[in-house]
């Protein structure tokens, strides 16, 4: 278990590095895909299926397509500038030692459960979703279609 977290991990990690530091906004979002893919990774390691599945369909297969859309589809005005931060060592000082500190944290707490989660299926997940959560559920499914016709407001050819 330990070298598939640690496989896991440093794909999700290399996807975020990719997302930030790519020279052109495709290839941001293609490394924003390969992160998820790699936060879905590690909900596979701890033994919550659903959660990874429902990470596939929705954030890479949905949002971050819908990201890809977008880019490929609105007009650029002209070459993209690449301007340089000056705060930039600093934050890459801070961030490198925030994800050491929490890789040791990580390391020292143990990595997955000897047995799995016992008491939540994906049928209680359902009946959650149409009976205590509808209103939240519902908001949720509102809020991605207001960004579906976003994206499309966006993408539309201006006369």
């Amino acid at each position: 278990p330990e070298l598939a977290f640690a496989a896991v991990s440093v794909l999700a990690l290399l996807g975020v590095a990719a997302a930030v530091t790519a020279p052109s906004l495709f290839r941001s979002a293609l490394g924003l895909m390969i992160s998820l893919l790699g936060v879905a990774g590690l909900f596979l390691l701890q033994r919550a299926e659903f959660l990874a599945a429902v990470q596939v369909l929705i954030y890479v297969g949905g949002v971050a397509v819908l990201i890809v859309f977008a880019i490929l589809l609105t007009e650029r005005s002209g070459p993209m500038q690449v301007t340089l931060n000056r705060a930039a060592p600093v934050a890459a000082v801070i961030g490198t030692a925030l994800a050491l500190g929490l890789s040791l944290l990580v390391w020292q707490s143990g990595l997955a459960p000897d047995a799995p989660p016992a008491g939540v299926l994906a049928s209680d997940l359902g009946v959650g979703f149409l009976n205590a959560f509808l209103v939240p559920f519902e908001a949720v499914s509102l809020l991605l279609l207001v960004a579906l016709v976003g994206a499309l407001v966006i993408a539309k050819e201006q006369p």
